[in-house]
């Protein structure tokens, strides 16, 4: 997209940046953003050789325009500071702002957040816009939509279940950003879509997406086979331990199977391992994160013997609190991970979602794919 409003869609890396001759915006540089869908969060806040634009007074009207033309959604990576007193400002410090409709959110790397309407911000003194990277070293977009796949590369196989989410589905920064985290480590990520089964209402809709994770599971390889052997299979996206009942040796070419959930996507990942499901499917992983218990609200009852099992939740989630999840780490003899945030406990991101709930800050975010990635390298 261009830094006027005549550009179409994005581009596949769902970065921008180029500007316009026609256009009052062609006063501004490329800067670096990032539209809707979520690609990987974490390209989102600033990096150590990012370089940031400083508008003039007369560059204000321009930089206000542009980020008035940006989607609802759309993230860029921003520097900001704070008056102490006249024309002495505090250092310079990174976030990330999100903008919605007239109004510009930051989530500030120190743990601060702050929301403004765009018409008040000093895009002179106070904040400033990375200028835009090389596009080369973003990733690529990823489908959500259903297509069939070829045989899949590689006997790694995650599977990415979201929590609850009417708009979205799976395309929100965690989820997205987990799957990215996984994929550059050689994993091929299945990220189920559970939205149609909310038209059935709580009780069955949580037994409809299990059902619907069980199918996944079923359209696999065979887990004691070469993957690359398998005929194409149609799939809807993309692509410690605890006591265990499954044989101590594995064949050397055996398929990997992880389930990976978040919040209501954690207790469907959960509820599919039975004894029978885990040694039929050879579940090797079960992690959840910032998840829903399966043993309070589903009244699961037994323990899952997968060979690995860990639970990492964020210390200030107020959604599902982290009391609760220890104690079923206790439960299952799992090991626990609570994860600790600079960002106040109970501050939620411009649509009201808990940022501790949904790994939202920074440092939340690097931690929770540094878990992924750690349990991962464990299969």
């Amino acid at each position: 997209p261009t830094l006027d409003d005549s550009s179409s869609s994005s581009s596949s890396s769902s970065s921008s940046s180029s500007s316009s001759s026609s256009s009052p915006s062609s006063r501004i540089p490329l800067l670096q953003y990032f539209e809707p869908p979520i690609i990987d969060a974490l390209l989102w806040y600033p990096r150590p050789d990012d370089a940031f634009f400083e508008p003039t007074l007369d560059d204000y009207p321009h930089v206000r325009e542009f980020v008035h033309s940006l989607p609802d959604g759309t993230c860029l990576p921003v520097r900001g500071r704070d008056i102490e007193s006249v024309n002495r400002y505090t250092p310079w410090f990174g976030g990330v702002a999100l903008k919605n409709m007239r109004r510009i959110f930051f989530l500030w790397q120190d743990g601060k957040v702050e929301s403004f309407l765009i018409d008040g911000v000093s895009f002179t003194h106070l904040v400033h816009f990375a200028h835009a990277r090389d596009t080369t070293t973003l990733p690529i977009t990823t489908p959500t939509i259903p297509i069939t796949l070829p045989a899949i590369t590689g006997d790694k196989i995650a599977i990415l279940s979201h929590g609850w989410s009417e708009t979205d589905g799976p395309d929100y920064p965690l989820i997205r950003t987990v799957q990215s985290a996984a994929q550059r480590v050689g994993w091929h990520v299945i990220t189920p879509d559970y939205r149609p089964t909310y038209k059935y209402g709580n009780r069955r809709g949580r037994s409809e997406r299990v059902v619907r994770l069980m199918e996944e599971i079923m359209c696999l390889p065979s887990p004691n086979i070469p993957s690359s052997s398998s005929s194409s299979t149609t799939y809807s996206s993309s692509s410690s331990s605890s006591s265990s009942s499954a044989p101590s040796e594995q064949p050397p070419n055996r398929r990997r199977l992880v389930l990976i959930g978040h919040s209501q996507g954690g207790a469907v990942s959960s509820l599919v391992c039975t004894d029978r499901v885990v040694a039929a499917a050879g579940i090797d992983g079960l992690l959840l994160l910032g998840s829903e218990s399966p043993f309070s609200l589903d009244g699961m009852g037994w323990v899952p013997h997968v060979p690995h099992v860990k639970i990492v939740h964020a210390a200030g989630d107020r959604v599902i609190h982290a009391g609760e999840m220890r104690n079923l780490a206790e439960k299952w003899d799992a090991p626990f991970v609570e994860l600790q945030s600079a960002v106040p406990s109970g501050e939620t991101w411009e649509n009201d979602d808990d940022i501790h709930h949904d790994f939202l800050s920074n440092d939340l975010l690097t931690a929770v794919v540094q878990e992924v990635v750690s349990f991962l390298d464990s299969i």
